[in-house]
C-alpha cells in the first residue's frame, strides 16, 4: 500500500492544480469585464495543429509605437507591461497609456497585460484561433478580438466578432 501513496499522492495533487487553473479561467470567461479589440487577422493551416487564425491586434502595433517614440523612458527588454483600454464611443477598447507597474484607473477604464519581448515586440496571451477543419471561411469576417479581462488585467479570448461586433 505504501508504494502506491506517493504516485497516487502525486495524482491528485496534479489533478486539483488542473481543475484550479480551468475553475479560474471558466470564472474569468464567465464574470470578466468584456472588450473588443480591432484585428488584422492572418490565415495560414498549421498541417500539424489543423486550422486557426493567427491574430494580429492593432492595441500591441500601436503600444510598439508607443514605446519606441517614448526611448528616454527606461522600458524592461522584456517582462509584463500593463495597458489601460478605454472604451471608445463604438464600444472598441482603446490604448490610454502604457506602465511598468500596475496604474490606478480611472471611470471607464480597464487593465490589461500585455507581454514585452526583446525590448520591441508587444504580445498578448491569445495570439491564434483554433477552429474546426473547414470553418475558415465564417471565421474570416472576424475584425475583433472579445477578451476578458480581469480586474488584475490577466485576459483570455473569449471570441472572434464581425464589423458589427457579433459574436461569430
Amino acid at each position: 500500500m505504501k508504494r502506491y501513496l506517493l504516485p497516487l499522492l502525486a495524482i491528485v495533487g496534479t489533478l486539483l492544480i488542473l481543475n484550479s487553473v480551468v475553475w479560474r479561467h471558466e470564472r474569468l470567461l464567465a464574470s470578466g469585464a468584456t472588450v473588443y479589440l480591432p484585428l488584422a487577422p492572418v490565415d495560414p493551416r498549421s498541417l500539424l495543429q489543423g486550422d486557426y487564425m493567427a491574430l494580429d491586434y492593432e492595441l500591441t502595433r500601436r503600444v510598439a509605437d508607443a514605446l519606441q517614440a517614448n526611448a528616454d523612458q527606461s522600458w524592461p527588454e522584456s517582462g509584463t507591461l500593463f495597458v489601460v483600454l478605454r472604451p471608445d464611443a463604438a464600444g472598441v477598447a482603446r490604448a490610454q497609456r502604457v506602465s511598468t507597474a500596475q496604474p490606478e484607473l480611472l471611470a471607464g477604464e480597464y487593465l490589461l497585460q500585455v507581454r514585452l519581448e526583446y525590448g520591441t515586440q508587444v504580445r498578448l496571451p491569445s495570439h491564434s484561433f483554433f477552429f474546426a477543419e473547414g470553418e475558415g471561411g465564417h471565421f474570416a469576417a472576424a475584425r475583433y478580438a472579445i477578451l476578458r479581462l480581469s480586474p488584475d488585467g490577466r485576459s483570455l479570448l473569449a471570441g472572434l466578432a464581425d464589423a458589427r461586433k457579433q459574436p461569430l
